[in-house]
Order: structure tokens, then sequence, then C-alpha cells
């Protein structure tokens, strides 16, 4: 008698997901996620703050009508993505490796782009949003609007996206959620005094401001500045002149490159640093 071996059904694997269409379901569950850490709240609340301190700062004339303490302002959206960007993904993902989420996620097949995307997507919409009602409080203070709100909206996302890159890779670096707290200060505040969000760079040297323009804060910074006032103030705030939408577009060039070029570097170190595992060097 002969038996015969009956073969098990094969079992249907689901199709793999696009990296695309991974990042936006990550980003889904940031958002959600972000919503519940308190942490995530106390970032948000300082970025809100950076707009409340030159309030009692004297508001002398810098460019054309807009006086120091508006530049300030102006400048501080530049530091929206600066604070939440730094501050919530190194917190969140030492907090998730620590507990070993990132490791499950690994193995459920995550990618390190798809994370990436997810946080820094989730930093640049909440640091526009942020930015909204900085407008909305220069504008009730001054009656100034944005003359170029594209460039605007350019200096936010590419200093949010360069400053998460950054946060990322503070994160390698702490083993708890709260040593990155601590870690990711150091970085946030140097960046903050040194961009003009807590003191305006207006008050400094020309020579000075031209060291602190090679920084991505200063570089953000300029660049809501000239967004705002419609000036060309990337070669000095005393020789600052109204320029056309081309003109200050070629002069917002550098600054632009400069702000690609941290966020190319940063991200790379990020890559190279990332891990999944707390057990891992």
């Amino acid at each position: 008698m002969t038996t015969t071996a009956t073969e098990a059904p094969a079992v249907a694997r689901p199709p793999a997901m696009s990296p695309l269409r991974q990042t936006l379901r990550l980003t889904r569950t940031e958002f959600t996620l972000f919503v519940r850490y308190k942490t995530a709240w106390m970032f948000l609340a300082l970025a809100l703050f950076m707009f409340v301190i030159p309030m009692n700062m004297p508001n002398e004339p810098v460019v054309g009508d807009v006086g120091s303490a508006h530049h300030a302002k102006i400048a501080a959206m530049g530091s929206i993505g600066l604070i939440i960007g730094i501050g919530h993904p190194s917190n969140v993902f030492t907090a998730r490796r620590e507990s070993l989420v990132l490791k499950q996620m690994r193995v459920s097949g995550v990618t390190q782009g798809a994370l990436f995307g997810a946080v820094t997507l989730l930093v640049v919409v909440m640091s526009l949003l942020i930015s909204v009602l900085g407008v909305g409080l220069i504008y009730a203070n001054s009656g100034a609007l944005p003359g170029d709100p594209v460039m605007l909206a350019l200096a936010i996302a590419l200093s949010a996206v360069s400053m998460s890159f950054l946060g990322l890779c503070v994160s390698p670096m702490a083993r708890t959620a709260e040593s990155a707290q601590m870690a990711a200060m150091v970085p946030m505040m140097f960046l903050l005094f040194t961009g003009g969000g807590v003191i305006p760079t207006a008050m400094f040297p020309d020579a000075f401001v031209e060291v602190l323009s090679y920084l991505p804060s200063t570089a953000a910074g300029q660049l809501a500045q000239a967004a705002y006032t419609g000036h060309d103030v990337f070669s000095g705030y005393e020789n600052a002149a109204p320029a056309g939408f081309l003109e200050l577009w070629v002069s917002a060039l550098p600054a632009i490159g400069l702000l690609l070029l941290w966020t190319l570097l940063f991200a790379v170190l990020a890559l190279r640093i990332f891990r999944w595992d707390p057990r891992q060097p």
C-alpha cells in the first residue's frame, strides 16, 4: 500500500509595501503619537515661547520699517524647526530603541528611510503650522505680512529637515530618553543663541554676523528675514536694500545651498550611526 504525501497549502505573503506608502503610513502614526507625548508638547511650547522673548526687546529700526524686535520674531520662525527637530526625534527614537520598539519595527520590515522620512515630515508640518501663528503675532504687533511667503515656507521647511536629521544624530549618543533630552539641549541652545532666535543678529557687528551666517540656524533666520521684509539682508543689515522677486531669490541661493549642505551632512551622519538595538555597538 502506498501513501501519497499531501502538500501543505502555500501561505500567501502580503505584497511588499512601497517605501513612499510606508513613509506616509508611518507619518500618520507619528502624528497620532505626537499628540500623546507630553515631551512633544513641551517642545511646541518652547517654539511658541521664542515669539514671546523679543516682546521685551527695544524695537530699534533695522531694515526699513521693521525693528530689531520684529526681526527677532521673524528669525524665530527659522528656529521652530530647530527646537522641534532636535528635541522630538532625539527623544522619541531613544525611547523606542530603549523599549526595543525599533528592533521590532526592523523585524517587521520597516526601512530606515521610512522611519526618518516619517518623523521629518511630521516636524516640517508642525513647524509650518506654528509659523502661521507667528505670522499672526507679527501682523498683530506691526501690521506686516511676509513679502515672499514661498521663500518663508522654504526657510522653515529646510530648517526643519536639517534639524530633524541633527536630532537623529543625537539619539544614538544617549542611552535613555531622559539623557537624550539633556544631550539635545547642547546643540539646541548653541544654535538658538547664535542664530538670531534669542539675540537678534542685527545687534552683532557685521563681521561677526558673516561668521555666524555659516551656521544652519543663522542661514534659516536670514532667509526668513529676507522673505518677510523683502530686503537683501544676506550681506549685512546696514546695507540691506529692497530687492525684487528674482533679485531676492538670487541673493538667497547661498543660504539655501548652505542649508541643503548641512541637511546632507546630518543625513549621512544619521544614517551611519543609527542604532536599532540598545545593545548594538
